[in-house]
């Protein structure tokens, strides 16, 4: 186990670092307005510096005007926000440019063990970078890459130190794509939890799950689903009254949709967020209220919701349209669903809007990945779910790839038991040294599900 006493003293050495990084030559003092100056200096930006949070010496809040068609620069444009914590220009660069939103309290595992500045980026689409009107069909994944080559070749003209791209979840996935159609942006790539799903109901999640853990535990996911369903018209009026109660509306989907929906996703969430201890599953014998009781703790129904589902409609049509998806599997269900016999997160997508699946594009980024990606950290969790999506190593780059026993979603480096494998390969790959024992101070990943939201004020 980590030495806490190691971990705050990494912290303090980093910070004092960072600050002592702000002065000028033997000594002067920082020069408070240069770095703002600069950034300001930049066409295309909206700079507005803020308080800096994570120990940061300045950090900025930045909207870059981005085209909405790359293809076409001269056209309709919109605004994408960014957060800047900055160190020193000559210190290296973590680009975080998610799949989600950007918030100024995200952290990366990296910034402190490089001592270096960090960028998270908005992605298109989402909240901070949204168009209105919004024009589904320029939300794919090249127009986001070359989002993300803009910042980066905008910002290189300030930070000439060495850059590398950090993501988590579906923000792992993004620094993925960069790297496929922008490869030289960065000198390397961490990617954590970072699936490549090939089709919109991928069987490699299916075939997982059948396997993961043991026969014991995955009978009783499957017993309490039955338990639940068979309990529907006493479980209901618990969900309509949670509904009614809430400050959120409710409108896309009513309480039976809900119910179903969460039976239908709860083995794939058991695996994907929990330690993986079956004990805390009712069995067959409990009650409807302590049946209800375990949905309404996991804390899930208010990803139902209208402010949720808008959220969330960016990433869906995504899935459904390039980065494929996985399947609800209810074979073992199908006598006791109601209102979905096959219950898929189509459904959340943006209504009445086309999702034609484009299988090319997710195999090339793979192929990409197997055969000219390197510089690839990738760390997947052995019972996560996605992981069944890990990308698989060829021998043909020297991308590493780490899957710790018994991880859920939520792996970090500084879980790993190889953690001193990432940094000193990092180290190679960036020509410098780095810690191998890094301080842990980075931000929740977010998840496919809602426990990393704005709505939640969780960073």
């Amino acid at each position: 186990m980590k030495s806490l006493a190691i971990i705050l003293l990494s912290v303090v050495i980093f910070f004092l670092t960072a600050c002592n990084n702000t002065t000028g030559p033997k000594g002067d003092p920082p020069d408070t307005a240069d770095i703002l100056t600069k950034l300001q200096s930049l066409s295309d930006l909206e700079v507005r510096e803020i308080v800096p949070v994570n120990g940061y010496p300045r950090q900025f809040e930045i909207d870059i005007s981005q085209p909405l068609d790359h293809a076409n620069p001269v056209g309709t444009r919109f605004k994408q926000r960014l957060y800047l914590s900055h160190v020193d220009e000559s210190a290296p660069m973590v680009f975080m440019p998610t799949g989600y939103i950007a918030t100024p309290n995200r952290m990366s595992e990296l910034g402190p063990a490089l001592g270096a500045n960090q960028i998270v980026v908005a992605h298109r689409f989402m909240d901070g970078a949204r168009p209105d009107p919004v024009n589904w069909q320029y939300l794919t994944i090249d127009q986001a890459a070359t989002d993300h080559h803009y910042i980066v070749d905008k910002f290189k003209s300030i930070y000439d130190g060495k850059w590398i791209s950090y993501g988590g979840s579906k923000n792992g996935m993004t620094a993925l794509f960069h790297r496929r159609f922008y490869p030289d942006d960065v000198i390397a790539t961490v990617a954590l939890v970072a699936p490549i799903s090939l089709t919109i109901d991928d069987p490699r999640y299916d075939t997982f799950l059948e396997n993961v853990g043991t026969e014991d535990t995955r009978l009783k996911i499957r017993q309490f689903q039955r338990a639940v369903l068979k309990k529907r018209d006493l479980i209901l009026p618990m969900i309509q009254n949670f509904m009614d109660n809430s400050t959120l509306p409710f409108s896309r989907f009513d309480a039976g949709a809900i119910l179903e929906f969460e039976v239908a996703e709860y083995a794939f969430s058991f695996w994907q967020v929990t330690p993986g201890d079956p004990t805390s599953i009712p069995d067959s014998s409990a009650s409807a209220q302590e049946l209800y009781q375990h949905i309404e703790d996991g804390g899930y129904l208010p990803y139902y919701s209208d402010p949720y589902v808008t959220f969330y409609e960016p990433v869906y049509y995504q899935a459904y349209t390039e980065l494929g998806w996985y399947k609800l599997v209810v074979d073992h269900l199908q006598d006791l669903l109601v209102t979905y016999k096959q219950p898929s997160y189509s459904y959340m997508a943006p209504r009445n809007v086309p999702l034609n699946f484009d299988p090319q594009v997710m195999p090339d980024i793979l192929q990409w990945l197997q055969t000219e990606g390197n510089n690839i950290i990738y760390i997947y969790g052995g019972n996560d779910p996605w992981t069944a999506g890990a990308v698989e190593l060829t021998g043909q780059t020297n991308a590493v790839k780490i899957v710790q026993p018994g991880a859920n979603h939520y792996i970090n480096i500084a879980d790993l038991e190889e953690r001193d494998l990432v940094y000193t390969t990092l180290s190679q790959w960036l020509d410098m040294e780095i810690p191998t024992i890094s301080p842990f101070i980075a931000s929740p990943i977010m998840p496919y599900k809602p426990l990393d939201m704005v709505l939640f004020n969780v960073p």
